[in-house]
């Protein structure tokens, strides 16, 4: 699904998640590195992704040719009860490096951008290839929480400052 050379990728449509995308999200983000690192099961994140649907979540997919390409799950106030938080963020391997990423982070941008004064999210230490993307992005590293979501893995704290109206 690679464009051609001197193409310009086409567009995501970005929508609302629903209940049944839910296995092929779940799929894509157990492929992911943190995914296999993690230990992640398609059947057990489908359920929380419903579960997180049901509860009124923010989720949304990124769609390419009809199929889903990527998805994000977002909590506008969950960092510190004040700052939006990005809790998931996945694309498709075959389809890295063609936007989708780009594109699920504007929207979660553009979503919260009226709340808060920083976007903030967790990356594994492992993660080298996330945390360039979010560097790239304008988000700085502000801390490392060691062994928060596993042992031996510590999940560095990035911080996107923003300027608000005075």
């Amino acid at each position: 699904m690679a464009a051609q050379p001197g193409a310009p990728a086409p567009a995501p449509a970005l929508r609302p998640m629903r209940r049944d995308d839910a296995p092929a999200c779940a799929a894509i983000a157990c492929a992911s590195a943190i995914g296999e690192r993690y230990g992640f099961e398609p059947a057990a994140l489908a359920a929380t992704l419903v579960a997180a649907l049901d509860s009124g979540g923010e989720l949304f997919v990124a769609e390419l040719a009809g199929r889903v390409a990527g998805f994000a799950w977002i909590d506008p106030s969950g960092a510190f009860s004040s700052a939006p938080y990005l809790r998931l963020i996945a694309v498709d391997e075959t389809l890295r490096g063609a936007g989708l990423g780009t594109a699920l982070m504007d929207e979660f941008e553009a979503r919260t951008a009226k709340v808060g004064r920083d976007w903030c999210l967790l990356v594994s230490d492992f993660n080298l290839r996330a945390q360039g993307f979010y560097e790239k992005r304008g988000y700085r590293k502000a801390g490392s929480l060691p062994d928060f979501a596993r042992p031996g893995i510590a999940e560095i704290l990035m911080v996107k400052k923003r300027s608000l109206p005075r």
